[in-house]
C-alpha cells in the first residue's frame, strides 16, 4: 500500500493539468499562492495552459520555490512532508555560469512585463519576436518570472537560453539562435510532411474569424484527439496560429502550413504516435 500512498500526494514533476483533474479544489490553493495563477480560473485556459507545465515549473512562474508550492498543495490534501523525488527545480537556469555566446548582438529586445501585469498572455508576441532573430544573434526578454516552459519551446527552434534575475519581479532571459553550419540543420520539431500529403486526410476543421482564443486551438486539439496515430487533419484557419504550432511541436505532431492570402491559412497535421 506504500505505492498507493505515494500516488495520493502532489509531486514536483506532476503536470498541473493532472493535479487539477484529480483534485479540482486545489485550484483555489494555486490562485491563493500567486497572482500568476489567476488565469487558471478561466475554464478554457485551464484546459490548454497547464497541460505541459509541471508543478515545479508553475512554482517558478509564480515566483515560488517548488518545495514551497508542493508543500502547500499537499497540506490542502491533508498530507504533510515532502513527497519522494526531490524538488524538481533542475530546469531553472538561474545561477548557472554565463554562456560564451552572451555577448552576441541583440536581434530583438522585448519587454513583456506590461502584458503580464495586465493579465495578458505574451506568448504570441514572444514567438513573433523570435522569428525576427537571425542566426548568431539573440532575443532578449524582460519578464516577471523565469519562463521555464519557454526554454523547451524555443529550444526546438534552435535557441539556447540563459536567465538572470535583476530584481524581485524582473528577470532577463537571453535566447541565442544558433548558427547553422554547412551540412548541419537546427531541429525545429517533428519531421515535416511533404506536398504529396495534402492529397488525403481523415478529418477537416474550419476556424471562423469571430472565434475567440483559445477556442480555435481547442477545436483543433479535440478533432486531433479523435484520430489514430498517423492519421491527418486538415485545418482551415484565418491566421497563422503560433500557440497551436508550438503545442503541436511539444506533443510530437507533424504539420505543414500554407498561407493562401489575407485571412486564409491551411494546416495539415499528422497525429504523432
Amino acid at each position: 500500500m506504500a505505492g498507493a500512498d505515494r500516488e495520493e500526494v502532489v509531486h514536483p514533476g506532476m503536470k498541473v493539468a493532472e493535479v487539477l483533474a484529480r483534485w479540482p479544489h486545489l485550484l483555489e490553493v494555486l490562485v491563493e499562492a500567486s497572482p500568476a495563477f489567476q488565469k487558471l480560473k478561466n475554464p478554457l485556459l485551464r484546459r490548454t495552459m497547464p497541460a505541459l507545465v509541471t508543478v515545479a515549473q508553475a512554482a517558478r512562474i509564480g515566483g515560488l520555490e517548488p518545495e514551497e508550492l508542493v508543500a502547500r498543495l499537499n497540506r490542502a490534501l491533508g498530507k504533510e512532508g515532502a513527497p519522494p523525488g526531490g524538488g524538481g527545480g533542475a530546469e531553472s537556469l538561474l545561477g548557472t555560469p554565463p554562456p560564451p555566446w552572451l555577448a552576441a548582438p541583440v536581434g530583438f529586445h522585448l519587454d513583456v512585463r506590461p502584458i503580464l501585469e495586465q493579465g495578458g498572455e505574451p506568448f504570441q508576441a514572444i514567438m513573433a519576436a523570435a522569428r525576427e532573430v537571425g542566426p548568431g544573434t539573440k532575443l532578449v526578454l524582460e519578464v516577471l518570472f523565469e519562463p521555464i516552459p519557454l526554454y523547451k519551446v524555443l529550444g526546438k527552434q534552435g535557441f539556447l537560453a540563459w536567465c538572470e534575475r535583476l530584481g524581485e519581479r524582473h528577470y532577463r532571459v537571453h535566447f541565442y539562435r544558433q548558427e547553422v553550419r554547412q551540412g548541419q540543420g537546427v531541429a525545429a520539431g517533428p519531421a515535416s510532411l511533404s506536398e504529396e500529403d495534402w492529397r488525403d486526410y481523415q478529418a477537416e476543421v474550419f476556424i471562423e474569424e469571430n472565434l475567440e482564443p483559445p477556442l480555435p486551438m481547442m477545436r483543433v486539439l479535440e478533432a486531433l484527439a479523435g484520430l489514430r496515430p498517423g492519421e491527418k487533419l486538415l485545418v482551415h484557419h484565418v491566421r497563422r496560429p503560433v500557440h497551436l504550432l508550438a503545442r503541436l511541436e511539444e506533443e510530437g505532431h507533424a504539420y505543414l502550413l500554407e498561407d493562401l492570402g489575407p485571412g486564409q491559412v491551411k494546416i495539415l497535421i499528422r497525429k504523432g504516435g
